[in-house]
């Protein structure tokens, strides 16, 4: 064979490999991914620039400087910091536990028993998902007023006491995780139903068969197979219950004292409310997107995210 045959047979076709690339899989997310990127990079890069620097709103004639890693410093290693830092982690994965539970009891529960009545429910179901934060918020905040609620006064009908229920820290920090839970946990409830109705028949007839009880049934077959599921469940719940502001701040007000200050709630006072302080707020809001990140995939390899149940 001549030199140019064989030059000719290793020389990959153009039209081929242009053929393969425009063929690629990843082609078809990156206009997503690209969307995704322009939306989301530029706030964050200048978070970033904003947290290493000394921006103070107090002190109009500060010299701008870098000061690198001083305000994250400054939110880990204070008492208030940490304190919203804490209260952040408890009511996120708090109502995260909460709201999946909710939703797989919920789920089960209209599975088995709604009937022709499963449309008109899951249609009631999704109205607290419907109502805006804020609105969910005062809601609740004329609910359990202690002086003209309706929840307070009847717990005085029969106790003979006034109790407000966000009168206490534990109180008032359950009562945040409660509304979180309530608001978001229609979510959970229409994924992990939709899972539950497309499970395969042939392991859970098998189970049937073999003569397992209803609960060991829904342990060792149904959660296994709804495991991947559960994990997709978890993260957007645990997207869902970290948006807590509008609980903290119009319910609680942060309060008794500071007891359920979240980090949004302390990103709010300590950037614009209260000192002014832009730069230790922006480093606060990055270590929150860190925290997200770690959580979710610290959630990913609990759940053990992989296709294993399917091979």
């Amino acid at each position: 064979m001549s030199a140019s045959g064989a030059t000719a047979l290793a020389t990959p076709n153009r039209r081929s490999v242009k053929r393969s690339i425009w063929r690629s899989p990843w082609l078809v997310p990156l206009p997503g991914f690209l969307l995704l990127a322009i939306l989301t990079l530029p706030p964050f890069l200048y978070s970033v620039y904003l947290s290493v620097i000394n921006i103070d709103v107090s002190v109009p004639l500060l010299p701008v400087r870098f000061v690198w890693l001083t305000n994250y410093a400054r939110v880990l290693t204070t008492a208030d910091g940490l304190h919203a830092l804490m209260i952040s982690l408890i009511i996120s994965f708090g109502s995260t536990f909460a709201a999946v539970v909710m939703g797989l009891v919920i789920a089960y529960l209209i599975h088995l028993f709604a009937g022709r009545l499963a449309g008109l429910i899951v249609v009631l179901v999704l109205v607290p998902l419907a109502v805006s934060p804020v609105a969910m918020a005062l809601v609740f905040s004329l609910i359990l007023d202690p002086l003209y609620g309706p929840v307070p006064q009847i717990v005085e009908m029969l106790t003979g006491e006034l109790i407000a229920p966000t009168g206490n820290a534990t109180g008032a920090l359950l009562t945040v995780m409660f509304v979180q839970t309530w608001q978001w946990s229609p979510l959970a409830v229409i994924l992990l139903l939709g899972g539950i109705k497309s499970l395969p028949r042939e392991p859970v007839e098998a189970a049937q068969i073999d003569g397992a009880s209803f609960w060991g049934m829904i342990w060792h077959v149904h959660l296994p197979l709804l495991r991947p599921l559960l994990a997709v469940t978890g993260i957007f719940e645990f997207i869902l219950c970290s948006q807590v502001f509008a609980a903290t701040d119009l319910l609680t007000n942060g309060g008794p004292g500071n007891a359920t200050v979240d980090l949004s709630l302390f990103i709010y006072k300590i950037g614009i409310s209260e000192s002014g302080q832009v730069s230790v707020a922006a480093a606060a809001g990055v270590i929150t997107l860190i925290l997200g990140l770690i959580s979710t995939a610290v959630w990913l390899k609990v759940a053990k995210w992989d296709t294993q149940i399917y091979r």
